[in-house]
């Protein structure tokens, strides 16, 4: 599938929203071209640059057995309204999905208000969130069919461009994670997410080293993750995160609960605010050191 992995994703959104009338759509005045016919709708409701009411207004939708999807930049829909998303939308275990648009630096160049490096763990704070973190077209297709499948509330981060690098690889959304390169004989493994598995993958076709792209967050099969990942000698985790703003901390605390022996080695950004612009993303992620060649060297 040659498309923006957008238009993927919103295009089987609104193919439900039409044929559902239980549905509402909702936005902080967020543009997405495969939405724009629908936008007349009454069960589309833009909220303007006002994520604490457009929250509350899901919420109140929610309450009366309504389905709601909220969209727009990642950043913009955590740290805005994070008391509304806690209060309102969680602790009603609302039928709410929340998709944010822009993880990581995708928007390289509108600079650290859209860099959505700690979302992950704002959300993974939240106990009744589910987090789904889509690296892919292939994964985009499944999860915007299936997403409304998985009970109570879900974040779902979702990048730009074209990302068709998995398209063979047969996601299980209950599994939450799949190898996207595997061999025989290989005793190392990178985890990721994101993004980051294309990198991944690039790197393991030179290195012939094991991928693991772990894309639901919370609710996986947490013994199948523990005994696929203990058979390894070395294991990195690589992400567009910060240290603790990422995966990093929900594999570390799996991983220690288990006392899983592997080596582990991480490759993400440093705990420190960044205050970065640039026309490029892999230019940032070469400044910051967590690019192909960076996750080269360590093998």
């Amino acid at each position: 599938m040659k498309k923006d992995i957008r238009d993927i994703f919103f295009e089987n959104i609104k193919s439900q929203f039409l044929k559902d009338k239980t549905m509402y759509i909702l936005t902080n005045d967020a543009d997405v071209y495969s939405l724009q016919s629908i936008k007349i709708n009454k069960r589309f409701i833009d909220a303007g640059v006002a994520e604490q009411n457009l929250v509350n207004m899901a919420a109140g939708l929610g309450a009366n057995n309504k389905k709601t999807l909220v969209y727009g930049f990642c950043t913009f829909l955590t740290f805005r309204c994070y008391e509304q998303l806690k209060f309102n939308i969680a602790s009603h275990n609302a039928n709410c999905k929340i998709i944010g648009v822009g993880p990581g630096f995708s928007f390289s160049n509108d600079g650290p208000t859209h860099h959505g490096i700690q979302d992950i763990q704002l959300f993974n704070l939240i106990p009744e969130f589910e987090i789904i973190n889509i690296s892919d077209n292939n994964l985009a297709n499944i999860v915007s069919k299936n997403l409304f499948k998985i009970k109570g509330p879900v974040y779902v981060r979702l990048e730009k461009g074209v990302q068709n690098y998995n398209s063979n690889i047969i996601y299980n959304l209950n599994q939450g994670f799949q190898f996207t390169k595997k061999y025989k004989t290989s005793k190392k493994i990178i985890i990721t997410t994101g993004y980051f598995c294309k990198i991944a993958n690039e790197v393991s076709d030179k290195k012939k080293i094991d991928v693991l792209n772990l894309f639901r967050l919370k609710n996986f099969n947490h013994k199948k993750f523990i005994n696929i990942c203990s058979k390894y000698d070395e294991i990195v985790v690589y992400d567009e995160n910060t240290e603790y703003g990422g995966i990093l901390p929900i594999i570390l605390n799996i991983f220690s609960k288990k006392k899983v022996k592997s080596k582990i080695k991480t490759l993400c950004i440093k705990d420190k605010q960044y205050f970065i612009y640039s026309d490029n993303r892999e230019k940032i992620l070469f400044k910051l050191k967590i690019d192909k060649k960076s996750l080269e060297k360590i093998f």
